[in-house]
């Protein structure tokens, strides 16, 4: 990711401004060290939940509420479209680029730092999709994660994707609230 660094401005007594498009390099060296650390955070519990829930393993945790198991997801959300595999692919690719390109352009921290959050969620699964058994573009997602009131199990790639997508949104409509 290219960043342009614009020297601040600071106007007579008043704050230091940016020109609005302008970001710095601590804004993209923060967006970047966001989403390496939360696609580390996902690769790390992925490789935890082959590990030590193989063979139909299964760990209640909270009494119940919430359970890990693993399950490989071919499909996106609930399993749909498990024939689609190198369709999903490309619309995860397409995803981080997207979601990367907010991130490093966010005018905010939250708006950056979730939309950085929801790129390395949609990059964690399509590591998964292209390094995986059956092969590249076929592999299969690693969920683990299963709540009791909550139908499909999951991952940590997909509460960063959802969270990160709700604090970016979140952050933008902040910026642009009207001053008053």
């Amino acid at each position: 990711m290219a960043c342009r660094t614009v020297a601040r401005q600071r106007p007579p007594g008043g704050p230091v401004s940016r020109p609005a498009g302008a970001r710095t390099a601590a804004h993209t060296a923060g967006v970047c060290a966001v989403a390496v650390l939360a696609v580390a955070a996902d690769v790390a519990t992925k490789a935890w939940a082959l590990s030590r829930l193989s063979g139909g393993r299964d760990i209640a945790v909270a009494g119940g509420l919430v359970r890990l198991r693993l399950v490989i997801n071919h499909g996106a959300a609930f399993g749909l479209g498990a024939s689609l595999e190198p369709l999903l692919s490309v619309v995860a690719l397409l995803s981080v680029v997207l979601l990367a390109t907010w991130a490093v352009r966010a005018a905010g921290r939250a708006e950056g730092a979730g939309a950085a959050l929801a790129a390395a969620g949609a990059a964690g699964n399509l590591i998964d999709r292209l390094a995986r058994p059956p092969g590249f573009l076929h592999g299969g997602v690693v969920d683990w994660l299963h709540l009791s009131f909550y139908g499909p199990t999951f991952n940590l790639a997909d509460i960063w994707l959802r969270a990160g997508l709700l604090l970016a949104v979140a952050g933008w409509i902040w910026r642009r609230r009207p001053a008053g």
